[in-house]
Order: structure tokens, then C-alpha cells, then sequence
């Protein structure tokens, strides 16, 4: 699978921040704790985790409770989807940034 952000193709799963960063992602079909404390320290109100084209990723327990502790929305959704959620949340001024697998 690939994702295209701004006219660049990435064929790996990304972390997109909301002032237009773009980082790879290294990781498997988990979301630990320590990526959405990555995530955390960027300053979100939303982070955004495409779970890939099925469904696949699991987002630990933990890390939702970690982003949450510092009043912060997770939205899970397929991929496809978190890319709309991802885009519409952006329209909308608000800080999001998003974990994208991009392939299963």
C-alpha cells in the first residue's frame, strides 16, 4: 500500500502532524504506548489512527488512555475513513495529526 500527502507517494506507514510534518513510521500491526507518547508531545487535540485497509491494527489500551489523560481525542477508523477524518479535522483548523498504516 502506499499513502500521498502533498504530491509525495510514501509506501510505509506515516505519522502526519498538523503543521504539515510528515515522518516515516516504524512499527508493525500495534499502536504501544510510546508512539502515541510520540504523538503526544506535537501538541494534538485529535490524533487520527488508520488502522489500515481492514481493520487490521490494534490501538493498545494504553495508548488511548495515555492521550486521553492529557484531553486529547483518538478517532480509530480504516484508513480510507481516518484519511477523511484526517482532512475534514484540518478544514476545521483544529490540530490533528494522524498514525496511517497503509497497507492490510
Amino acid at each position: 500500500g502506499s499513502i500521498t500527502i502533498s504530491g509525495k507517494k510514501y509506501d510505509h506507514d506515516v505519522y502526519v502532524f498538523w503543521n504539515g510534518t510528515v515522518e516515516r513510521r516504524v512499527g508493525d500491526h500495534t499502536v504501544p504506548a510510546r508512539q502515541t507518547e510520540y504523538m503526544v508531545k506535537k501538541k494534538p487535540e485529535i490524533i487520527v489512527i488508520g488502522t489500515g485497509q481492514f481493520g487490521i491494527v490494534r490501538v493498545l489500551s494504553e495508548s488511548e488512555k495515555l492521550a486521553r489523560k492529557q484531553n486529547i481525542e483518538v478517532v480509530k477508523a480504516r484508513t480510507p475513513q481516518a484519511i477523511g477524518i484526517f482532512n475534514e479535522a484540518m478544514k476545521q483548523g483544529k490540530r490533528v495529526s494522524a498514525i496511517i498504516h497503509v497497507t492490510c
